[in-house]
C-alpha cells in the first residue's frame, strides 16, 4: 500500500498509476510493479529514498505529507523476507518501484 499510495502522491491529475504482477523464474520470485507518470527521481537521489526521514523536494504548491519513512521500512521488510525494493526513474517520465519477494515454498509431505 507504501507503494500505490506514493504513486498517487506524486502522481499529478490526470495522471496514471500501473500496477502489475511478474515473475522472475530465474530468481524463483515474484515482483510487484508499481509506476507512475509524475515527475520522477532523479538519478543521483534513487538510492536516497530509501534512507530513513528523507523526502525529496516536491513544488511549492504540493506540501510534503509523511515523515519519510515508507520506503525505508518497505524495503527493511522486503530485505527481511528474502527480497528487495529498488526504484527506477528516467528523466521526468515518472517512477517505477520493484518489489520482489521469493516464492514461497510448498510444504513437502
Amino acid at each position: 500500500t507504501n507503494l500505490l499510495g506514493n504513486a498517487a502522491k506524486f502522481t499529478p491529475a490526470h495522471g496514471e498509476v500501473e500496477m502489475r504482477l511478474a515473475e522472475d523464474p530465474q530468481a524463483n520470485a515474484v515482483m510487484i510493479i508499481v509506476r507512475d507518470s509524475g515527475v520522477g527521481i532523479p538519478a543521483d537521489k534513487l538510492e536516497l529514498i530509501f534512507e530513513p526521514f528523507i523526502q525529496l523536494e516536491r513544488s511549492l504548491t504540493t506540501p510534503a505529507e509523511g515523515a519519510g519513512l515508507g520506503l525505508a521500512i518497505s524495503r527493511d521488510l522486503a530485505r527481511g523476507m528474502g527480497g528487495d525494493l529498488r526504484a527506477e526513474s528516467y528523466g521526468g517520465q515518472g517512477a517505477t518501484l520493484i518489489l520482489t519477494l521469493p516464492k514461497a515454498t510448498p510444504p513437502t509431505e
